[in-house]
């Protein structure tokens, strides 16, 4: 059935190769086509090296817990039979799905595969390589080796690497490595084909398969389908070494691209250069992504491991910062619970749909690393804000609302299953502002500001305008028939985090209101109403047990899902008594699902440190990981206690990797100020080590030891800064070292910009209690209620 071709190149360099050190075939240098003797080259790994990679034999785990490969881009399964592309979904509302394109770049070992006839040889080794993002299946006998390396390409991002290597052991004769290319059979589900067609590049024939997805989200935004080409090369059935060569590589690029034409460039562009270069283009991208994800601890392998595993699953699905240039490529288009890789089938790992989870969970630790992506993840909801606010015009609010399930329109996508979701966890769109606001504290992109959130920000506060309600029994605002994050409640009033976060976002809108001078949307008048429905948001506060009650009616003691009101001490870091946060924590920790999600138990440990409960934070971060990794991969998993769920959960890894920067680390941000406080290692380790953290263009390294913590600075940043270490100015100073126990970088200019100043989240204001506007507010109240007794009078007399 395939055209048979054999694509030979000189072999750069040779080893003694193993499982591990792959890359260094590329560094030697030695020539390897020869006709006399062998040169073997052993390369060493460090410890740190091998916690990178995760190594097993045969059997292949089910694909529920295989890992996945992605580069913000391409996406896919290992050994997968469908990719997934950045913004390519197919189905109507509800069923819009990440489209499941046909992997014509699943080539594998036959002798490996676990489609062989007969079984896999159990001389085969698969390893994921998270150091150089790649999976790697080894075939070994005492006469061969064959080592087999598939990667989405970090540079060439629109194309999927297959690297195939024959080296000569103890055998004399002709060695032969017999492949099979398994693409999806599905061919016709997602897309609509038009008949391949065929070309030649570099004296290498490619195939074409280019396609229109069926079926757009929504037709009143959506007015086209997404084309999609793929370009692969029918892989020969065998490749083979001849007696007089010690060693040969293979190579094979499938391109996955919006047009026949930019799938022929691509496919040009990486073919002509060297397998050397290419290789090099590629791990210079996954280099940058460690040095800035690359937290290690020392002392514990295994929590190393999973801190790894974490990292790279999450920046997986995000792009590099240096990418081959590319036309047609959509914006990136957000993170979903289960990555780039999965969500190709309705009802089954999100769909790709971004949630909450983006913002809450996943976004925090991106953005005190990799600022560049963080942005990224923002423009996403600016990308598609324009179908958010048709979702707040079809519910019969203002502004923006953001749906709680998003794809490529920016409307509703929550499936038929869970209709409540849709309809009242709200939550969400103060969630992105939120974001926003976090991304404004940590850079002080004013630039940014303009450009980006001027429309979405105060929009988003209009929302909540037109969402809130005014009760006039207590002369505050409430926000009812809302569902929090524990999603086992619905239909409740005043959630708290719902509250809380709403009016971060309400006094967020009408400072960014304010600086972009947008008037003619958001006059003055209404930048003053924003403020007193924030100021007057109800939060409840139960005083005789110094907790907040999740919403209104709460009976202590009934179960909830997951983290909710404990959210309000940390992302949200509303004010409150330290004896407050103890009992909110302790409250509904005793109520929660022991089979809830990972990122309960990461608040649950932040929190704990807080306090300073660190027997109690070191239980709760356990908890968080260890019942949630699948072996042999360290894959996340959705549910504990191995239940199945939604494979890759980065959403859980997002979580996870927030109780070590934001808890462990003792990392937090602020209006004016980075500050880091209560810093000590993670449990059962020595030293933890975070590469890179950036505030407002410092970069800086930070090592946390027991008794103190090392900031390595190697950027300095803006100019209106100060660096305070144990209560002393420092330098900010390229290369300059200090040790210490607190430290923060704080502003020295007035917060105040153009006249327009950010306001500190306060709640539970009475409207009465509000000055000049609350007074009118009241006149009005009054005013309608004297109507009222006038008119039960007249019915009177």
């Amino acid at each position: 059935m395939f055209r048979k071709w054999l694509q030979k190149l000189k072999l750069q360099s040779s080893r003694c190769l193993t499982m591990t050190p792959l890359r260094t075939v590329l560094s030697v240098g030695v020539l390897l086509i020869a006709l006399g003797g062998t040169v073997c080259v052993t390369a060493q790994t460090t410890p740190s090296d091998t916690n990178y990679k995760f190594q097993t034999r045969p059997p292949l785990p089910n694909a529920a817990v295989m890992p996945t490969l992605a580069n913000g881009n391409i996406g896919l399964v290992a050994y997968g039979d469908h990719v997934h592309l950045n913004g390519v979904y197919n189905g109507l509302g509800g069923r819009s799905h990440r489209a499941r394109i046909p992997n014509y770049g699943n080539i594998q070992l036959l002798a490996c595969s676990p489609t062989t006839p007969g079984g896999v040889s159990q001389s085969c080794t698969y390893q994921l390589d998270m150091k150089e993002g790649k999976f790697v299946t080894v075939e070994e006998t005492t006469d061969y080796r064959i080592v087999h390396e598939l990667y989405p390409h970090r540079y060439y991002d629109t194309v999927l690497v297959n690297r195939v290597r024959v080296q000569r052991l103890g055998s004399v004769g002709v060695i032969q490595a017999r492949l099979i290319q398994i693409p999806s059979s599905q061919t016709t589900t997602d897309f609509s084909w038009q008949p391949s067609t065929e070309f030649v590049t570099a004296s290498q024939q490619y195939t074409q398969l280019c396609g229109v997805t069926v079926q757009v989200e929504d037709p009143t935004i959506q007015t086209f389908g997404h084309n999609v080409c793929v370009s692969y090369p029918n892989i020969p059935e065998l490749v083979e070494i001849r007696p007089d060569t010690m060693a040969e590589e293979f190579l094979f690029y499938t391109a996955f691209t919006a047009t026949a034409e930019e799938g022929r460039r691509q496919i040009g562009d990486i073919a002509s250069a060297t397998s050397t270069n290419q290789d090099n283009l590629h791990l210079r991208e996954m280099e940058k992504l460690w040095n800035r994800y690359g937290i290690s601890v020392v002392g514990n392998n295994e929590l190393d491991r999973a801190i790894k595993a974490s990292a790279f699953y999450l920046f997986s699905s995000l792009p590099s910062h240096a990418r081959a240039s590319s036309t047609g490529r959509y914006p990136f288009y957000g993170l979903a619970p289960a990555g780039l890789g999965r969500g190709g089938l309705v009802e089954q790992e999100y769909q790709g749909h971004s949630f909450w989870d983006t913002e809450i969970w996943m976004y925090p630790a991106i953005l005190l690393v990799d600022p560049v992506n963080a942005a990224h993840v923002l423009q996403y909801r600016t990308t598609v804000s324009g179908g958010a606010r048709a979702n707040a015009r079809k519910n019969g609010f203002e502004g923006i609302q953001f749906p709680w399930e998003s794809a490529f329109t920016g409307t509703e996508v929550t499936p038929d299953c869970c209709p409540q979701n849709g309809d009242q966890q709200h939550h969400v769109t103060a969630d992105v502002a939120f974001a926003a606001r976090q991304y404004y504290y940590a850079t002080g992109d004013l630039d940014w500001l303009r450009r980006e959130m001027c429309d979405l920000v105060p929009h988003t506060a209009l929302f909540w305008q037109s969402r809130v309600e005014y009760n006039n029994a207590t002369d505050k605002y409430d926000i009812r028939r809302a569902m929090g994050p524990d999603e086992d409640h619905w239909d409740v009033t005043n959630n708290a985090f719902t509250n809380v976060m709403a009016a971060h976002n309400l006094f967020f809108g009408e400072f960014v209101s304010c600086y972009c001078g947008n008037n003619d949307q958001v006059p003055e008048s209404t930048r003053k109403e924003l403020l007193k429905v924030a100021r007057s948001l109800t939060l409840l506060y139960d005083a005789e047990r110094d907790f907040h009650p999740q919403y209104e009616g709460y009976q202590i003691g009934t179960p909830i899902k997951q983290a909710d009101t404990v959210l309000l001490i940390y992302p949200l870091q509303y004010p409150m008594n330290d004896t407050t946060k103890a009992n909110n924590l302790r409250m509904y920790s005793q109520v929660t699902r022991e089979n809830g999600p990972a990122m309960t138990w990461a608040i649950h440990t932040i929190g704990h440190l807080e306090l300073n409960q660190l027997q109690e934070a070191a239980a709760m971060f356990d908890k968080s990981y260890r019942q949630y990794l699948r072996a042999p991969f360290n894959v996340w998993s959705e549910n504990g206690n191995n239940e199945p769920g939604a494979g890759n959960f980065i959403t859980g890894a997002g979580g996870f990797l927030q109780s070590i920067l934001n808890g462990y680390a003792g990392v937090r941000l602020h209006q004016d100020r980075l500050e880091i406080r209560n810093a000590r290692p993670t449990p059962n380790t020595d030293v933890l080590n975070i590469p890179t953290i950036e505030y407002r263009g410092v970069q800086f390294s930070l090592t946390v030891r027991a008794n103190a913590f090392t900031i390595d600075i190697k950027t300095v940043g803006q100019t209106d800064l100060k660096l305070m270490v144990d209560q002393k100015e420092q330098r900010i100073c390229q290369n300059c070292q200090y040790n210490g126990t607190v430290a923060s970088i704080q502003l020295t200019n007035d917060q105040a910009i153009n006249n327009c100043r950010l306001k500190p989240t306060t709640l539970g204001v009475k409207v009465a209690d509000q000055g000049d506007g609350a007074a009118a507010l009241q006149t009005s109240a009054m005013a309608f209620v004297s109507l009222i007794v006038c008119f039960l009078v007249s019915k009177l007399f």
